[in-house]
């Protein structure tokens, strides 16, 4: 995934956990249904952040553009909460 300097993925989930791996940049993460850009972890490149089956995340490129690449375990969904 890409993702250009100021880009966002609004909160979701997804029904297997999920592992993502940050090529380049840095990623925001946040967890919860609604974006609270307050309380935010910064993940670096060469980290990885997990994030738990069923539970809400958002991610932002607050400083830059961002590369990462997801896995899980199929079968497995992206279902956005609005």
């Amino acid at each position: 995934m890409r993702l250009a300097a100021g880009g966002r993925f609004p909160p979701h989930t997804h029904p297997d956990t999920r592992y993502t791996t940050v090529l380049s940049g840095t990623l925001y993460v946040g967890f919860g249904e609604r974006v609270d850009e307050t309380a935010v972890v910064a993940v670096p490149a060469g980290a990885i952040y997990e994030a738990p089956a069923g539970v809400p995340h958002w991610v932002w490129a607050r400083d830059g553009d961002v590369e990462y690449q997801e896995s899980g375990v199929a079968p497995t969904a992206t279902r956005l909460l609005r």
